[in-house]
């Protein structure tokens, strides 16, 4: 009977590892790219209101700026203490990837055609949503499931500020950074610390 219970300590450990492991580049790839794109999207919000110059719009090409050697840095760290990573961790990792350059792209095809009003930065808002919704699913995490929902509904709200409205569209990246990035961040750092 004792090795049986031996057995099952093993296997509830090895359990408890993988789903550690589980997420790519530890806990801090939603508090990596979900600082920068707070304030720097907050920063063009308030930029804007002042100044009214294309310059202020230009500002998002600081998040990758300060985030991809962040996230290479954790990259190279999370190999280092795994060597391997589980199918639902290329998954999450593979969409984050897929989201940056998209929203890169994205952000200037639109900002050199000048098309800041149109809906580059409610799509901002969805697919961050959906990725905080697919990861906290794929985490089985239900506060980032529940704020990618959140960030989802900014993001369609999002679409109604059109025309004069439009620099608003702004605050709702902040926010969505905020809601489906931050907060689950922090909360998922709690629970990696705590061993929930």
């Amino acid at each position: 009977m004792e090795e049986n219970f031996d057995a099952l300590e093993v296997l509830a450990r090895t359990r408890g590892k993988v789903e550690m492991d589980q997420v790519p580049i530890g806990e801090n790839i939603f508090l990596v790219w979900g600082w920068p794109t707070a304030v720097f999207f907050l920063l063009e919000f308030v930029l804007w209101l002042v100044f009214h110059q294309q310059w202020c719009l230009w500002l998002w090409v600081g998040i990758p700026i300060v985030a991809v050697p962040l996230m290479v840095r954790l990259l190279k760290k999370d190999h280092e203490r795994t060597h391997t990573r589980t199918h639902d961790a290329k998954v999450i990792l593979d969409y984050w990837i897929f989201v940056g350059f998209a929203c890169f792209v994205s952000g200037l095809v639109f900002g050199f055609s000048g098309q800041y009003d149109a809906c580059f930065m409610p799509l901002v808002c969805l697919l961050v949503g959906i990725g905080s919704f697919i990861t906290g699913e794929i985490l089985r995490f239900k506060p980032k499931t529940i704020c990618g929902l959140a960030g989802c509904v900014i993001g369609i709200g999002a679409f109604l500020f059109t025309g004069e409205l439009w620099h608003w569209q702004l605050l709702a990246v902040a926010l969505v950074a905020i809601i489906a990035l931050i907060v689950p961040g922090i909360l998922y750092n709690k629970r990696v610390r705590d061993g929930i």
